[in-house]
């Protein structure tokens, strides 16, 4: 017997027959002397091609003994050895497989499609052609009745098995292969190119009577066939959907028709926020659903219907007692921490960023440190946000984004090496690979970011991207590094529409941190350049006004004094909910180790600096024999360090 679970199981009760990558054995389930029971390891799944009878192994000892579930694990674990806990996790991986199922082997699909078959005897109105179209498979008892249809379903166009629908409605039991795992839609794989309609219905029989009338009605013009798909798994289905955002986003007219009841037009509403909403249209069927009006002779009126469908408009207006209903939930939401290091930022922002919605404006002069700011933020939400951020790199290509991100990780400045080819080799040092293994990824293999390295330099199009990766991905959290840069050549039009957006999108839970560099800034009667302020951000007005938080950031950057030429004083102008004012020390850069520190705390962790103070009422330092080279810290203040000759 070979290492998979069904093999073991199986092999228990039967002889196998090995067929290549897979076995074959005779059916204990009804009478028969050729073997048309197939078992298949990758897919830890056995099929009978005789009676239909099929599962995993579960399923196999259930069937088999005749016995429930929890009596199937105790002799699963009698027959093979393995603990009832380590069994369920072998069917937790199955579920880990769901997302990226293994294709049935070919051999099995061609055997699959003999012993059942595309006729259906023109069940609920569908014709065969229809039915080999979609790929649909019937299964007739002796009397030519329906005894079960079967319904592909595809994973990057490779089918990963057949949903079975048991005459009249029963999907519990009879599948093959991994179903439930969402992929593509259903249908989905026979249309790839795009057009202009592309029609939602709520279940497969209804995909192939909507697509068969709608085919009907063109048969005497030269138009392509419109596609229609459906979800594997019911009406509920915006998540699948949303997963394959970037085909539906392919045709010009998306339009949505499920069920004409209450939970149709529920699950409809649902469906339109996860699509371009200007491209989404609602029909309303005159029948229950397009299979019923096939049935009942209205192709007619369906074909009407759909091209009746209306433009998707949420009407934004909420009764009192539903704004109400929404405040605690909106008070409870986890907040977006600010790294330990910002600490007092933090504090000042009463725990953080708003996860419900927020527009928090960076701002600082070229050059001031705001991309090291805004990636200290974006490497920290990584691991410890609540929403997985997406990252916008309006300066920075992607590798130098992720080189940047790596150095944060190592505390070692990737790009500090003389020799590219030093680099590489560190970062391909055992020791180092280690420490990269989940940085990109986390243990499930999820990534722990995305980008959108943004080159098109349109704004409709960083727009459909944001909407796609918080859409398609659930990445709300954006940080657009440097905004300004992007929209300023575009005209005060299109900044205050851009703004516009960001507001309405705020509503639907997404935050923005925008990167605003600053005019140049005036001198003042000493020639002395003065520190920026929030009204100093390139731009419109309303990246400003329209902002819930703006971050001030400033830095002598020609000081001869490297601790304070690497130090930067945060303000915090504007805060909705929490307090403004500068922030008591700053934040502390080290270039050597690329890591920021809250100065305060940094000075206090340094016993090689004295703080003197020239406040008559502090204490002073102590005295040293030791050179002090004079830096500052605040207007009162002037640090030592404490070196030797």
């Amino acid at each position: 017997m070979g290492e998979s679970l069904i093999e073991k199981v199986v092999g228990y009760y039967l002889e196998l027959i090995p067929t290549g990558d897979e076995y074959k054995a005779i059916c204990p389930f009804h009478n028969e002397k050729t073997p048309s029971l197939s078992i298949v390891p990758s897919k830890e799944m056995f099929y009978c091609f005789g009676c239909g009878a099929g599962g995993d192994s579960i399923d196999f000892v259930k069937k088999k003994e005749g016995v429930d579930f929890k009596e199937a694990l105790q002799i699963i674990e009698k027959i093979t050895g393995i603990s009832s806990d380590e069994v369920m996790k072998s069917k937790e991986g199955k579920a880990t497989i769901k997302s990226k199922p293994v294709p049935l082997p070919n051999e099995f699909i061609k055997e699959f499609i003999k012993s059942v078959g595309y006729t259906s005897n023109g069940y609920r109105g569908i014709r065969d052609d229809i039915n080999k179209f979609f790929g649909h498979l019937t299964k007739l008892n002796d009397k030519g009745e329906v005894v079960a249809r079967y319904y592909p379903e595809t994973t990057d166009g490779k089918l990963t098995g057949y949903t079975c629908r048991n005459h009249p409605k029963d999907f519990s039991y009879g599948h093959v292969g991994t179903v439930g795992s969402s992929g593509e839609m259903s249908g989905q794989v026979k249309f790839k190119t795009g057009g202009k309609y592309v029609l939602l219905v709520g279940g497969q029989e209804d995909k192939a009577a909507a697509y068969q009338m709608l085919l009907d009605s063109m048969k005497d013009q030269d138009f392509n066939a419109i596609p229609v798909v459906s979800p594997n798994k019911g009406e509920n289905c915006s998540k699948q959907v949303a997963e394959n955002y970037d085909w539906f986003n392919m045709y010009d007219n998306i339009i949505i028709g499920l069920d004409n009841d209450k939970a149709g037009r529920e699950a409809a509403l649902k469906v339109a926020e996860v699509l371009p909403k200007e491209k989404v249209k609602i029909a309303t069927w005159s029948g229950k659903d397009p299979n019923q009006m096939l049935e009942s002779g209205k192709q007619k009126q369906f074909v009407r219907d759909f091209y009746n469908a209306k433009d998707f408009i949420n009407s934004g207006i909420a009764a009192a007692t539903d704004a109400v209903d929404g405040i605690d939930s909106f008070l409870t939401a986890p907040k977006i921490p600010l790294p330990p290091q910002m600490h007092r930022i933090q504090d000042a922002g009463r725990g953080g960023f708003r996860s419900t919605g927020a527009i928090v404006n960076i701002i600082g002069d070229t050059s001031i440190g705001k991309s090291f700011f805004s990636d200290t933020l974006f490497y920290y939400w990584m691991f410890n946000s609540p929403i997985v951020p997406t990252i916008i790199s309006l300066e920075r290509t992607k590798e130098e984004l992720a080189i940047d991100i790596e150095s944060l990780h190592l505390k070692k400045n990737l790009m500090w090496f003389k020799d590219g080819s030093e680099a590489v080799n560190y970062r391909h040092r055992d020791d180092v690979r280690s420490l990269l293994e989940n940085l990109h990824c986390n243990e499930d293999g999820k990534p722990r970011y995305f980008i959108i390295d943004e080159r098109d330099g349109k704004c409709e199009t960083l727009k459909q991207q944001m909407m796609r990766a918080a859409i398609k991905y659930g990445s709300k959290l954006f940080i657009l590094d440097p905004l300004t840069d992007f929209l300023r050549s575009m005209g005060t039009d299109v900044q205050e529409d851009f703004m516009m957006w960001q507001k309405q999108q705020k509503k639907n839970g997404f935050v923005f941190i925008n990167i605003l560099h600053t005019r140049k800034p005036p001198t003042d009667k000493d020639g002395k350049v003065r520190f920026v302020t929030e009204y100093d951000a390139l731009g419109t007005g309303s990246f400003i006004q329209s902002a819930d938080v703006n971050i001030v950031l400033n830095r002598d950057k020609m000081s001869p004094c490297p601790i304070t030429r690497n130090t930067t004083i945060v303000d915090i102008p504007k805060w909705r909910g929490g307090v403004t004012g500068r922030i008591e020390g700053g934040l502390y850069y080290d270039s050597e180790t690329r890591q920021q520190y809250d100065k305060l705390d940094w000075l206090n962790s340094r016993p090689d600096l004295n703080v003197v103070s020239n406040n008559p009422l502090a204490q002073e330092a102590p005295e040293s024999s030791l050179p002090m080279i004079p830096i500052e810290l605040y207007e009162d203040d002037e640090v030592y360090f404490n070196t030797p000759d």
